[in-house]
């Protein structure tokens, strides 16, 4: 077995909306999903019905195309015109985190002469604090910045735009079952040399943001760390020889180092990771030629402020779409997204444990992998984690079977053994 990294040229803007504002962003989102949506797949378009429908017939509730695109054109038009009123009658212009430095609108994106055509990547993550929203810095310039400018104007300072673009790392385990720890192994060389790190887990990948500018250090760390480059594939092959004594000793020590740092930074900041025991989710995807029907129904909800506390859709090619949703079978279903629309097992349920991060500096690094990992070197079960970096919080989340264990390590960072 081998791990694959796949490196994207595309550059990418990281945007964090506080959940309380996100109704002002409601209408250039829109816009993005419906985008999104017009990107169809010639790879499926033969498709019979037969093969994407295997269960049974859609539900009679599922949109047509046009009827969707439309309606998803009358909810922008409703929230420009909502977001219009609300500048004009006044708005509240404090701000909770005044600390926060304005988001940099002045920025223009880079061209570069070496760069492919853009690939597709797209991510839209809620939280019960945090709206984040990465997409090509080229798209995030003409969707997002007068808006931003209007933010900065009213003093919006929690509305924060990352100061640097990024580009993701992909990383295929090709059947291996520990893919946690595997992330963590290839992540920890590039957090120990003060690159700051986004993770983001979908149903089909691991998915690791770099700044762009720190791309050619990263190469070189991973060339260093036994990583292969592949014209054919434009990706990175992870050789699996056995590590020698003094490395096996060396990954040790930086573990527990990154560790270390971790909680002393919790415990400086007073700051506390939380399992929201009551908020079950369901890590899956939109079914094969289901993408366009998931961006949409999304949409809908969205425009419509019917939303759970968690939702999270990514997506990493024409094909697939990752998302994150309510556990509870009834609550996905109010949002559109029942079983003949979703990938993978009902059962597998999922407990996110949230660190919120504002209080910290936005490129710290470390800080989701460093409580990971101390998660994993605490239990003895092997535990498979997702990860999702916010830009002002972080969320491990955890098997619901596993609960038991990780509760004890984080009663311990918390509060001491």
């Amino acid at each position: 077995m081998s791990n694959q990294v796949h490196l994207s040229r595309t550059k990418l803007s990281i945007l964090s909306i506080p959940r309380d504002k996100v109704w002002l962003f409601t209408a250039p989102i829109l816009k993005l999903l419906k985008q999104e949506s017009l990107k169809n797949s010639p790879g499926l378009e033969h498709e019979s019905e037969s093969e994407l429908d295997s269960d049974d017939n859609l539900s009679q509730s599922e949109l047509s195309d046009d009827s969707s695109n439309s309606a998803i054109s009358d909810i922008v038009a409703s929230q420009e015109n909502l977001a219009r009123q609300k500048s004009d009658n006044g708005v509240d212009n404090s701000s909770k985190h005044a600390h926060i430095a304005p988001p940099p609108v002045e920025n223009e994106v880079e061209s570069s002469d070496d760069e492919d055509e853009e690939t597709i990547f797209f991510h839209f993550a809620l939280t019960p604090n945090e709206c984040t929203v990465i997409c090509s810095s080229t798209v995030f310039q003409e969707t997002f910045r007068e808006l931003l400018m209007v933010c900065q104007k009213l003093s919006y300072d929690d509305v924060v735009s990352a100061d640097r673009q990024f580009i993701d790392l992909q990383v295929d385990s090709d059947g291996e079952s520990n893919n946690s720890s595997r992330i963590l192994e290839l992540t920890r060389p590039l957090s120990q040399n003060g690159i700051p790190l986004f993770f983001l887990s979908s149903h089909f990948t691991d998915i690791v943001l770099i700044p762009h500018n720190h791309k050619d250090e990263v190469i070189r760390i991973l060339t260093s760390k036994s990583f292969e480059f592949s014209d054919v594939s434009n990706s990175y092959f992870v050789k699996t020889e056995a590590e020698n004594t003094s490395d096996s000793e060396d990954q040790t020590t930086s573990t527990l180092e990154l560790e270390e740092k971790t909680l002393l930074l919790f415990q400086e900041n007073g700051i506390h990771p939380k399992i929201s025991k009551s908020k079950k989710l369901l890590l899956t995807g939109a079914r094969p030629g289901k993408v366009k029907d998931a961006i949409e129904k999304a949409a809908m909800c969205i425009g419509s402020g019917f939303l759970p506390d968690y939702f999270v859709m990514t997506r990493t090619s024409l094909n697939e779409l990752s998302l994150i949703l309510p556990g509870s079978a009834r609550k996905r279903a109010a949002m559109g997204f029942d079983f003949k629309s979703i990938i993978g097992s009902a059962q597998d349920i999922i407990l996110p444990i949230d660190i919120d991060l504002r209080a910290l500096p936005l490129d710290l690094t470390g800080i989701v992998a460093g409580l990971a990992s101390r998660i994993l070197s605490s239990c003895e079960a092997s535990i498979e984690m997702s990860y999702l970096s916010m830009a002002r919080s972080g969320v491990v989340m955890i098997p619901e079977e596993n609960l038991s264990c990780v509760a004890q390590v984080v009663k311990s960072i918390n509060y001491g053994p």
